[in-house]
């Protein structure tokens, strides 16, 4: 069996084990899954690179001492989850108005898709901090309700409540702001 057959548990026992392999195929599972989660969380493409090699850098120490109580997603969600938090204490303030450098030569409707891009990323920045997760993994990650409730460690139901209380909120705040009539 090679390693990309192998379960996220199986590579993590592997890795312990002395696989080498095993780390690098960890690293090719989810290094994108991770970059995303990071720049959903930072706005920022090259913050997003710096957390993503932090994360496995930290992974490569902290996997060694691994115990099986979640999944290794789970683990990796986590620990990229500090590490966007302690970037976020570090770096300068970002503005999320910043736009590429020469919109003028773009065609006027990816001018547009950026411009409604920015604005849902500004929506779900204004929410509370968990409900922004719920809505990051659920709707972004595309993670079950029980995979979410495992990587923020919380109930089912806590999650369910989570997405709703969110729903509720980008509703009412589109509405609020005329976004729900754009087009």
């Amino acid at each position: 069996m090679s390693l990309d057959d192998c379960s996220d548990t199986e590579l993590v026992r592997r890795f312990k084990s002395g696989s080498a392999e095993a780390f690098d195929a960890i690293v090719r599972r989810f290094q994108d899954r991770i970059y995303r989660l990071a720049c959903l969380a930072l706005y920022d493409e090259q913050y997003a690179a710096d957390v993503t090699q932090e994360v496995f850098i930290r992974s490569h120490k902290g996997l060694r001492r691994f115990q099986f109580r979640a999944e290794p997603f789970t683990w990796l969600y986590r620990t990229t989850r500090l590490v966007c938090r302690e970037f976020n204490r570090k770096r300068p303030a970002q503005s999320l108005d910043e736009e590429p450098a020469d919109m003028s030569a773009l065609p006027e409707r990816v001018v547009a898709d950026y411009d409604r891009a920015k604005r849902v990323r500004e929506l779900v920045a204004g929410l509370p901090e968990r409900q922004r997760e719920v809505v990051l993994l659920r709707l972004f990650e595309d993670l079950s309700v029980r995979e979410t409730a495992a990587a923020m460690g919380c109930r089912e139901g806590t999650v369910k409540a989570l997405l709703h209380k969110a729903t509720v909120n980008l509703e009412a705040t589109m509405h609020r702001t005329g976004f729900d009539h754009e087009r």
